[in-house]
């Protein structure tokens, strides 16, 4: 549908003073820009010309001004995408929390590694993730990712490392958990 109406026919209902008028009073950036692409259109401009005045692809701006002329001046809006539903239920996130803050069983210093938790998931609840989502996951949920420190046999003094080991004896978790409150952001996923 590359033949969009042009000059009075397009928004035949709208009045050019009005879609001006709508222009100024707007205070949303990407609104604005796409009422001006209709106001070009509505001037009898082709999507060539609008684009270049526009800078912007000519494709996007034959998206705009294709849901004009299917919506109406309600267009000049974004509509809100809700996105995926979550593949993990409420009630498993809680259990998954529970399971990372006891630990794994073969562990007792308590530490995770990202793969563990992919495998423990797929395990409980039959359900596969890359490792980066797994990351996300436990982003989401409130933990922190650790890595050991690398250090150099050659460069510390045994003193320096002893001390070194007892400073951080109590941040040897890999995945910590930062509180203990169900975030907001996956709250409103799994409802």
């Amino acid at each position: 549908m590359w033949n969009l109406d042009k000059g009075n026919l397009f928004l035949s209902e709208t009045p050019l003073r009005e879609l001006k008028k709508l222009y100024r009073k707007e205070k949303n950036s990407k609104a604005k820009l796409r009422l001006l692409a209709a106001i070009h259109r509505k001037r009898g401009k082709n999507l060539d010309d609008i684009s270049e005045l526009l800078e912007k692809p000519r494709r996007t701006v034959h998206g705009w001004l294709t849901y004009f002329q299917e919506r109406g001046i309600s267009a000049k809006d974004s509509i809100k995408q809700t996105g995926r539903r979550p593949v993990l239920k409420q009630r498993q996130v809680k259990e998954l929390i529970k399971a990372l803050e006891k630990g794994p069983s073969h562990n007792p210093r308590g530490l995770w590694t990202t793969k563990e938790v992919r495998e423990f998931i797929k395990n409980k609840y039959g359900i596969s993730f890359v490792p980066q989502h797994v990351w996300r996951i436990l982003i989401a949920l409130g933990f922190t990712l650790q890595r050991p420190r690398k250090k150099h046999h050659k460069t510390a003094s045994p003193e320096e490392i002893e001390h070194f080991k007892k400073s951080q004896c109590a941040k040897h978790i890999t995945i910590a958990r930062k509180d203990l409150l169900w975030p907001q952001k996956m709250r409103q996923h799994s409802a």
